[in-house]
């Protein structure tokens, strides 16, 4: 691919509706370029800081079509974007990140085919399509394992934790709705995450190694520096570097790690796009994930991310909104970052703090003394 530069006063267009979508519209339009979002809510936080925006949903492709030829080029929000709008998309644009790195992992068993071709090592797993396949591929997996549709999108509401052979004829509903995969659940001591940012000439640039603590699969809490073994961080750094040489991608993706009390270590997934565990580094270093993904996609040089300050980010929920007016007036050193994303339920994340220190462990500390997150997560050492 040929080096294509964005200027100041180019357009760029950004598609989704995460948090991550208000902040690459923000960081965009800071580097001067002319943003517009695209999504099915014009009263998201995206589109209501876009220059233009553009509301219609995945299907109307007159919209999508329009949008496109708007812009210089467009960005993906995260892993959950529709790769069929992508592919749309880019008859009329430029879209750095591709859509073979997103449909690859929205996919489980082609995630784990790209996980065996780089020879790394994953979690035990078997494909599973119907009820007989689990009672056979469970003796060779082991208990616990959780039964997961293919598609991730399909996730929510239809996984299985089966902990003993009863729990297994519960799977037999489930697997009406398709093809599964049955993997085990690895007993891991502790969780690391890894950014990194691949230009349009293949180039990478790494992030810091994070450690995340995650509950139901979702990062609670990440901070830098991690507490990371030397021959750990080389293992992380190497399989970060090969997945960046096979993949056809530019911007910011995550590679995320387990370390098991063993010191094995294997790698949980891929998130093709800006990640969670990444807002760590607008508090903590040099440089924030959204402008590197950008400098990625406009054909900048990318900068060399370094930490200036240990911090620690703590998601927080719609449910402990009260919890956090009290620390409002009393804590100096938290930042508050709210995500105005509407309709939200109790249990889903409104926003995070980031909260910088002398050094990892007293945040740590500090958060737990609040009792807010207690109930959810166990403190770190």
């Amino acid at each position: 691919m040929a080096n294509t530069v964005l200027y100041p006063g180019d357009t760029i267009g950004v598609v989704g509706s995460s948090a991550n979508a208000a902040m690459l519209v923000t960081t965009a339009r800071k580097m001067g370029l002319r943003v517009g979002a695209y999504g099915v809510d014009e009263t998201s936080e995206a589109l209501q800081l876009a220059d233009f925006k553009a509301v219609g949903s995945a299907k109307d492709r007159d919209k999508l079509q329009h949008f496109a030829e708007s812009c210089a080029a467009i960005v993906y929000d995260s892993d959950r974007v529709s790769t069929d709008v992508i592919k749309f998309l880019a008859q009329f644009t430029r879209i750095p990140q591709g859509s073979d790195m997103l449909e690859m992992m929205q996919d489980r068993l082609l995630e784990r085919a790209f996980f065996e071709q780089l020879n790394v090592n994953i979690a035990p797993y078997a494909t599973i399509i119907n009820l007989d396949d689990v009672y056979q591929s469970v003796n060779s997996i082991g208990y616990p394992c959780v039964l997961k549709p293919i598609q991730k999108e399909w996730s929510h509401g239809r996984e299985l934790v089966i902990k003993t052979q009863t729990d297994i004829a519960k799977a037999a509903g489930l697997l009406d709705w398709g093809t599964y995969i049955l993997e085990s659940q690895v007993a891991y001591d502790r969780e690391y995450s890894i950014l990194v940012a691949r230009d349009q000439e293949g180039n990478q640039q790494a992030f810091p190694i994070t450690e995340v603590q995650s509950v139901d699969d979702r990062p609670i809490r990440t901070w830098v520096p991690a507490q990371v073994d030397d021959a750990v961080a080389g293992e992380i750094h190497r399989v970060a570097s090969e997945v960046a040489k096979n993949v056809s991608y530019v911007g910011v993706f995550e590679v995320s790690f387990y370390l098991t009390s063993s010191g094995a270590i294997y790698v949980k997934k891929i998130v093709p796009a800006p990640s969670e565990t990444g807002y760590v580094f607008a508090a903590a270093a040099t440089i924030d994930e959204f402008s590197e993904h950008l400098r990625a996609i406009a054909g900048l040089p990318l900068a060399e991310p370094q930490i200036l300050t240990p911090a620690v980010t703590a998601s927080f929920t719609a449910g402990q909104l009260s919890a956090m007016r009290t620390q409002w007036q009393l804590k100096a050193n938290w930042h508050f970052n709210f995500y105005h994303l509407r309709h939200q339920q109790d249990n889903e994340t409104m926003g995070h703090i980031a909260v910088q220190g002398p050094s990892v462990k007293p945040i740590l500390d500090q958060l737990d003394d609040t009792g807010i997150w207690s109930e959810k997560s166990d403190s770190a050492e």
